[in-house]
């Protein structure tokens, strides 16, 4: 998921241009980010689950590269 991968650290942030309302809103609901602010304002930050499912993916990842 290209939102969860944009994180930049564990801060606030604003999405990354074209991530829709359905796309945050989902990854929301699977208790990956946190999501404040409306509209053009709207800013999100990864839960500790969504920095685990980040971390974890980006081992498995590199792992296949070896």
């Amino acid at each position: 998921m290209v939102l969860l991968y944009s994180a930049d650290g564990g801060d606030w942030q604003s999405p990354p241009k074209g991530t829709s309302l359905k796309t945050l809103n989902e990854a929301e609901e699977q208790g990956l980010i946190l999501i404040r602010g409306e509209f053009q304002k709207r800013q999100f930050r990864l839960t500790q689950l969504g920095s685990e499912y980040v971390e974890r993916d980006k081992r498995r990842l590199e792992a296949r590269r070896h």
